[in-house]
């Protein structure tokens, strides 16, 4: 509501009594204005992972939440279906310039770094613009942080990287809570050797340590946050993992995790707050990942021909299925030395006719 539209809502009144009502209403809405603000959280924010407005309140607050099409999800045989009409993802403008700047900013939920526009997934129906990426974790006891899960497994962290379809919508917001709006990368991540590209991001910490704190970072290769293979990924719709949770998402989750150093993800878990620099009680950010969804009747695609339980079945089979081939083997040979013995000492000689027979003796 604008205050130049009070009068459309009096037309019958005097102009006095217009006034009236409009300094009425002006009162009012200070009013209810300095009320919110009293019972708005210490950060800001109307959700939080935890606490009075943590996730299970989230519906309540947020009605997409509560509905269909949920993410995240856990990725299991199930439901894991092969379609070969999945492309290698190809990515377009996203080695920026070290001339160019992304905007690096706590907003009190996550780390959050802008991407440039001219950034773009080029693989799917529609071109998908960058928006931003972000970040999900746990805390330094438990390092269990990533949104999805492989076969009930978590990793260390994930990775998301926001597109919104440019082809039919002007930004991210009008986007937003469109079903064909989004496209998401999600990179799940473990602990391994030092990453130089996270790092890019990770020695920045310090500077955006507190909410609504922001930084610049000069421009990278971002392709280098992925793994080096795009060709294998599990493909569903889904949702926004925070609020207001729109089920507007197309989601590509990369099969091969990438690896950051042990130091790297403690700088994950420990740098970060979710609260103010000046507030009294400071809240770490950490555990900030949605639990798994339940599932709907759907399958999720797959760009690869073999499910992830497949490998995690090979890794746990692998010594049985050797040993019924090395006794396969074993047999087969056994029977080849016995026969090779009963026919030593026999002279095989050609077989002839009785006509060659009669003409040999003439």
């Amino acid at each position: 509501m604008h205050f130049g539209d009070v009068k459309v809502l009096f037309p019958r009144m005097s102009v006095t009594r217009s006034r009236t009502a409009a300094a009425a209403l002006l009162l009012l809405l200070i009013f209810l204005e300095a009320h919110l603000s009293t019972q708005a959280p210490v950060n800001g924010s109307s959700w939080s992972y935890i606490g009075p407005d943590g996730e299970r309140m989230w519906p309540k607050k947020y009605p997409f939440c509560g509905g269909v099409f949920q993410s995240p999800i856990d990725f299991h045989n199930d439901i894991l279906q092969y379609d070969s009409t999945l492309l290698p993802i190809k990515l377009e403008g996203y080695d920026v310039p070290f001339t160019e700047e992304f905007v690096l900013t706590n907003n009190g939920h996550s780390v959050q770094m802008s991407l440039s526009p001219t950034m773009s997934v080029g693989s799917l129906l529609s071109k998908y613009s960058a928006a931003q990426l972000h970040l999900h974790w746990g805390n330094q006891k438990k390092q269990e942080g990533s949104e999805h899960t492989v076969g009930g497994r978590h990793f260390a962290a994930e990775l998301h990287i926001v597109h919104y379809n440019s082809d039919k919508y002007p930004d991210f917001q009008t986007a937003s809570d469109k079903a064909d709006g989004l496209a998401v990368l999600a990179v799940l991540i473990e602990i391994g050797s030092f990453n130089p590209s996270y790092e890019k991001i990770f020695s920045h910490f310090q500077e955006v340590k507190y909410k609504d704190e922001k930084t610049l970072i000069p421009g990278f290769n971002v392709q280098g946050l992925l793994p080096d293979q795009l060709d294998e990924y599990y493909r569903y719709e889904g949702s926004l993992t925070t609020p207001p949770c729109y089920p507007s998402v197309l989601w590509t989750v990369f099969r091969k995790p990438v690896q950051i150093s042990e130091k790297q993800l403690l700088d994950l878990e420990t740098a970060l707050y979710s609260t103010q620099s000046n507030d009294p009680a400071p809240l770490e950010m950490v555990n900030n990942f949605r639990r798994v969804q339940e599932f709907e009747e759907r399958l999720v695609s797959v760009s690869f021909r073999q499910g992830f339980v497949l490998s995690v079945v090979l890794t746990s089979g692998l010594s049985t299925v050797a040993l019924m081939a090395l006794a396969f083997w074993l047999i087969r040979r056994k029977r080849s030395s016995t026969r090779t013995k009963e026919e030593k000492g026999v002279i095989y000689k050609p077989a002839v006719t009785k006509e060659e027979q009669s003409i040999a003796k003439a």
